[in-house]
C-alpha cells in the first residue's frame, strides 16, 4: 500500500499576522505549476485512454531495472507560489544524458503535462498531468520501460488545474485510484474511481460543490474527503465526507461552518481558523489533520471515531521556541509497519531569512508525539529545492539546492551524497523540485520543473540517490 507525505518547503506560504492567504485554484491553495515532458511517442499512443476497454500501451526502450519495495515520498511545494496555468503549448527544453549510456530515457515515450507522480513499489508507479483541460494518467509496471495510458474518460470531465497527490488524486495500489472532479458551472463536485487500474472508470456525485484539500483511503472501500472554502484572514470553512463503498456514495460527517444547517451537527469539529496541510488516517478510527495558523504555532487535530469529532492533539514543547520563529506542520502524519504504530510528520522552522526542517515522531500510533531535531542545514526562504522524506523511523533523505543527504539514524547525522552529473545537469535547467519519493530499497523518483513552469524532468535512482537517470 502506498503512503505519501506532502512536504511544504522552499517558498512555503505560511500564515503571517494580517496576511490573507492567496486563494487556492481548483483543488490546491496555490496555482499549480505545469510541466510538459517533450516526448517522442509512437503515433496515436500519447493520449489514449479507454473508459470501457483495455488501456493503451506505450513501449519505451529498455531501461536497466533494479530491486525496489513499496515506500513513501514527499512533495516540495516551493514552486507553488510562481505557478502557471496549463497550456497545450508548453514544451520541455534541454537534453540530458542517461546514466545508462546509449539508452534513450523512458520519458521520451510519454506525452503529457506532468504535474505529479506516485511511486508505489519496486516496478510500479503513476504519473499524470493536464493537457487541454483533460487529465492524462500513465502507469509503469517495469520501472519506466513501458507506460500505459490509464486516463479517465475526457467526456464531461474538465480540469482547470492538475489535481495533486493526496488532495485531488489518491492512488492506493495498482488497481484502485480516485480522482476528485471540481464542480463545473455551479454543478455538484464528483469523484471518479477505478478498481481495475484505469481500464474502466465510474463517477459519483458528491453531496455538495466542494473544494478538496485532502483525500485518503485505508483500503479499497473506506476513505475520506476533506474540503475547504477559500481561506481569508486565516479562516476557512471545512467539511469532511466519508465513503464505505469505495467512493460510490459519500456522507458528510463533519462541518465547521457554524451557520449552515446540517442534519448531524458536529460538536467538536476542525476549527475554521488555520489552513489545512492535508489529512491522513492510521486506521478506520484514528486520523489527523494539521493546521497552519496565523500566529505561526503548531496545531494538529485528531479524531478517534472515524472523523465524527476532532480535538487538539498535545505536542511536546519545542526547546527554545520564541515568537520570532514561525512553525508550520509541513504534511499530515505518515505511519509505517504492519501495525502502523510508528510514524512522523515534518515541520518547517522559518526565521527572518532562513528555514529548516525538524520533525515529530510517534511510537504509539499518534497518541503522543516527541519533538526530534533533524539537524538539517538551513536554506534561504526562496530556496527552489528543499525537501525531506523518511521511509521508516531511521532512514531518510533530504534535498538541499540540488544535492542529497542521507541518514540511517533518524536524522541525528546526515551523510552528503556525492554529486551525480545527470542530476546536476537536470537541476541547471529544471531547478524546482516538485515531488521526491523513495522506497525501502533506495529507489527514488524526483520530479523537477523549470523556472518558467513550461517544462519538466522525471528522474529515477536505484541506489539511494548515488546515481540518477532520466525517466
Amino acid at each position: 500500500m502506498k503512503e505519501a507525505v506532502h512536504i511544504a518547503s522552499g517558498n512555503l506560504l505560511i500564515y503571517l499576522k494580517g496576511l490573507t492567504l492567496m486563494k487556492r485554484k481548483s483543488t490546491c491553495k496555490y496555482t499549480i505549476p505545469i510541466m510538459l515532458l517533450t516526448l517522442a511517442m509512437t503515433a496515436g499512443c500519447g493520449s489514449n485512454s479507454n473508459s470501457s476497454g483495455g488501456a493503451a500501451s506505450v513501449t519505451a526502450p529498455s531501461v536497466t531495472s533494479g530491486g525496489q519495495t513499496s515506500g513513501t515520498g514527499s512533495v516540495n511545494q516551493s514552486e507553488l507560489s510562481n505557478a502557471s496555468s496549463p497550456s497545450s503549448n508548453n514544451t520541455s527544453t534541454g537534453s540530458l544524458p542517461s546514466s545508462t549510456g546509449s539508452e534513450k530515457p523512458a520519458e521520451q515515450q510519454i506525452q503529457t503535462m506532468l504535474t505529479d507522480v506516485s511511486l508505489l513499489g519496486d516496478q510500479l508507479g503513476y504519473a499524470w498531468g493536464v493537457t487541454a483541460k483533460e487529465l492524462k494518467m500513465y502507469r509503469t509496471e517495469d520501472a519506466g520501460v513501458k507506460w500505459t495510458a490509464v486516463s479517465p474518460p475526457a467526456d464531461g470531465h474538465s480540469f482547470e488545474a492538475s489535481p495533486r497527490d493526496n488532495s485531488g488524486i489518491y492512488v492506493l495500489d495498482r488497481d484502485h485510484m480516485w480522482v476528485f472532479q471540481p464542480g463545473q458551472n455551479d454543478g455538484k463536485s464528483q469523484m471518479l474511481r477505478t478498481k481495475d487500474g484505469g481500464k474502466s472508470w465510474q463517477t459519483a456525485d458528491l453531496p455538495n460543490t466542494v473544494r478538496a484539500i485532502g483525500l485518503y483511503f485505508i483500503n479499497p472501500n473506506h476513505g475520506w474527503l476533506l474540503s475547504s472554502s477559500d481561506a481569508a484572514m486565516g479562516k476557512s470553512e471545512k467539511s469532511l465526507y466519508v465513503t464505505e463503498d469505495g467512493g460510490a456514495s459519500w456522507k458528510q460527517i463533519m462541518e465547521n461552518t457554524g451557520y449552515l444547517p446540517t442534519d448531524n451537527p458536529t460538536p467538536q469539529a476542525i476549527p475554521q481558523s488555520g489552513y489545512s496541510r492535508g489529512m491522513s488516517f492510521r486506521d478506520a478510527l484514528n486520523g489527523f489533520v494539521p493546521l497552519e495558523t496565523i500566529d505561526g504555532k503548531l496545531q494538529l487535530y485528531g479524531t478517534r471515531d472515524g472523523g465524527h469529532s476532532w480535538s487538539l492533539v498535545a505536542l511536546q514543547e519545542i526547546p527554545g521556541e520564541t515568537n520570532d520563529i514561525n512553525y508550520a506542520i509541513s504534511a499530515a502524519p505518515q505511519f509505517w509497519g504492519a501495525d502502523r504504530m510508528k510514524g512522523w510528520f515534518p515541520i518547517t522552522v522559518r526565521g527572518k531569512d532562513t528555514q529548516y526542517f525538524d520533525g515529530f515522531f510517534t511510537t504509539d500510533g499518534g497518541q503522543t508525539w516527541t519533538f526530534t531535531p533533524l539537524n538539517t542545514v538551513p536554506v534561504d526562504l526562496v530556496s527552489k529545492s528543499y525537501d525531506i522524506t523518511f521511509i521508516n523511523d531511521k532512514e531518510g533523505w533530504y534535498l538541499k539546492d540540488g544535492g542529497f543527504s542521507h541518514t540511517m539514524d533518524g536524522g541525528t547525522t546526515w551523510k552528503r551524497i556525492a554529486e551525480d552529473p545527470v542530476l546536476a545537469g537536470a537541476f541547471k535547467t529544471f531547478p524546482y523540485a516538485i515531488r521526491m519519493e523513495f522506497t525501502e530499497k533506495g529507489t527514488g523518483w524526483l520530479l523537477l520543473r523549470n523556472e518558467e513552469a513550461t517544462g519538466s524532468r522525471l528522474l529515477q535512482t536505484k541506489d539511494g540517490g548515488s546515481t540518477w537517470q532520466l525517466l
